[in-house]
């Protein structure tokens, strides 16, 4: 992503927006009852690893198509912040995409890092960006320039934390593959996106064989 907004962590490295991937190992289909907690509204719960590009609306954040699903989530945005996801690989999977991009991307990237994320990169992450923007020029991503969400596959799943594969398209026809993690807030009712202390490698691939096929754009 040249030219657009730099994300620090403790490596010093940029971080391209989670993109998604495929492997988790699925347990079978069982429904869970709607459950909720903290002021998320209830939303349906699932334990099925979607194998299938789940629905979903997409809109531009900061020109990345993201998804929204009154299933999955978000079912709640507050300016930059888009918030309560539900309790299941697709709601994660949603939130992956979602916060991903709105911490590297948006105008309020300070506000969702504080309230949507956690590990041991996130002070590293907030002390080194504002430093920087206390002196860089701002610039706008201009459309074409980001990557676009292309598949995502899942690595591991349990109720508390979630291990997806994402998958990048960028206008040259590049694919990128960033490995991202969630785990489940019980306090908030929410996934929470690590920012760990050092960047997972990312990988460039030529096919979107064995993803599932997934994006807005």
């Amino acid at each position: 992503m040249t030219g657009a907004i730099v994300v620090f962590t403790s490596d010093d490295k940029s971080q391209a927006p989670a993109t998604a991937g495929p492997t988790a190992s699925a347990s079978g289909s069982v429904s869970a009852s709607p459950t909720g907690s903290g002021d998320c509204p209830k939303l349906a719960t699932s334990t099925d690893i979607p194998r299938t590009a789940p629905a979903a609306d997409w809109a531009l954040v900061s020109t990345v198509a993201v998804p929204t699903s009154k299933d999955a989530g978000p079912a709640v945005v507050d300016g930059d912040v888009a918030r309560c996801f539900a309790h299941s690989p697709t709601g994660a999977l949603f939130a992956g995409a979602q916060i991903g991009t709105r911490y590297a991307f948006t105008k309020d990237w300070e506000k969702v890092v504080e309230k949507q994320t956690y590990g041991d990169g996130k002070q590293v992450l907030l002390d080194k960006r504002r430093a920087y923007e206390a002196t860089a020029e701002p610039v706008a991503p201009v459309p074409g320039e980001l990557g676009q969400f292309a598949g995502f596959q899942f690595v591991t799943y349990t109720p508390q934390t979630a291990v997806l594969q994402m998958v990048s398209r960028f206008e040259v026809g590049t694919m990128q593959v960033s490995t991202v993690t969630l785990k489940w807030d019980t306090g908030r009712g929410d996934w929470l996106y690590e920012i760990p202390s050092v960047t997972p490698p990312q990988k460039t691939i030529d096919t979107l064989d064995g993803y599932v096929v997934w994006g807005g754009l």
